[in-house]
C-alpha cells in the first residue's frame, strides 16, 4: 500500500511538472494612475493567450493593440502593432475582455510586450454611453512592474518582458 501511494505522489508531481505553464497579470493603467483592469499574459503550451479584463471598472473597451515580439518595440504608435482589433478571438457583450491568441511557434525566451487599448466610460449601469460627444475616452497601458518606456520617453507608453517556457 505504502508503495502504491508513493508511486502515485511521484506519477502525479511528474504530470505536474508536464503540464506547467507560466502567468504574468498587469495592471492596466488609463490616464498614467488610474487602474481600469488588468492584462495577462499566459503560455499554454503551444500559445500565448493575451487577456485584457476591464469588467467593473466603469469603462468599456474600444480598440486594443498588443505588441509582442523577441526585439524591444522601437516605437510606441499603438496602430502599428503587429495584434490589433480585427485579430481578437474573443470579445465579450458588453465588450470588457478581449483575447488575443497567438501562436509560440518558435518563440524561445524573452518576449517584448506592450500592450494599448482604448477605453470608453459606461453609464451607471455599465452600459455604453450612446451618444460619442457625451463618452469620455481614455488611452490605456499595461505597465508592468518592470515596464521599461518605448522609444525616447515622450510619452508614457511601455513594455515588459515574458519569458517562454
Amino acid at each position: 500500500m505504502r508503495k502504491f501511494i508513493f508511486i502515485s505522489i511521484v506519477l502525479l508531481m511528474l504530470a505536474g511538472f508536464a503540464i506547467t505553464s507560466s502567468a504574468d497579470v498587469v495592471t492596466l493603467f488609463a490616464d498614467q494612475d488610474v487602474d481600469v483592469g488588468t492584462l495577462t499574459v499566459v503560455e499554454d503550451g503551444t500559445d500565448l493567450v493575451v487577456t485584457y479584463d476591464i469588467t467593473g471598472s466603469g469603462w468599456e473597451l474600444l480598440e486594443t493593440h498588443l505588441y509582442v515580439g523577441t526585439a524591444v518595440p522601437d516605437k510606441s504608435a499603438p496602430g502599428r502593432f503587429p495584434y490589433g482589433p480585427d485579430d481578437v478571438d474573443v470579445a465579450t457583450a458588453g465588450q470588457y475582455i478581449r483575447v488575443y491568441t497567438i501562436d509560440l511557434g518558435t518563440f524561445t525566451g524573452t518576449l517584448y510586450i506592450a500592450a494599448h487599448a482604448e477605453i470608453g466610460e459606461v453609464d451607471v449601469n455599465g452600459d455604453p454611453i450612446p451618444s460619442i460627444e457625451d463618452q469620455t475616452e481614455e488611452t490605456a497601458w499595461a505597465l508592468a512592474e518592470d515596464g521599461i518606456p518605448i522609444g525616447k520617453g515622450k510619452n508614457w507608453a511601455t513594455y515588459f518582458t515574458f519569458t517562454v517556457q
